[in-house]
């Protein structure tokens, strides 16, 4: 198995349930593992022959600063489902969204969600 890991990006947005997270926003960290059985690229070199990760990082912050969600839960099986649409041949994609300044009144570092989808 080979796995492409996309790790710690930042992002500002706005899900959540409270009123003031949709009108304000806050800080989301998002890593994405996309698992393959093999990466042809290895042996390629070829970008072709791997995801570009480039252009999935780009629809991963278009879809977290678009999103107007209440759960993370549902955020990371957005940002999911659409890797696994826009990456070639996935095993699967595993989506961990963090909310770091999440507004409860406690110590805590983060609140996360961690979410496993299967390729086709």
């Amino acid at each position: 198995m080979d796995t492409i890991r996309m790790k710690e990006m930042e992002f500002y947005g706005h899900t959540g349930c409270l009123p003031e997270e949709k009108a304000n926003g806050q800080r989301f960290v998002v890593t994405c593992e996309i698992i393959f059985d093999s990466i042809r690229g290895k042996i390629t070199d070829d970008l072709n022959d791997t995801c570009d990760y480039s252009m999935l990082y780009g629809r991963i912050k278009e879809i977290v600063e678009n999103d107007r969600s209440d759960l993370i839960e549902h955020l990371a099986y957005k940002i999911a489902d659409d890797v696994l649409k826009n990456t070639r041949n996935p095993s699967m994609v595993r989506v961990k969204v963090s909310k770091p300044d999440c507004p409860i009144d406690g110590v805590f570092d983060t609140m996360e969600v961690e979410i496993e989808r299967a390729g086709e």
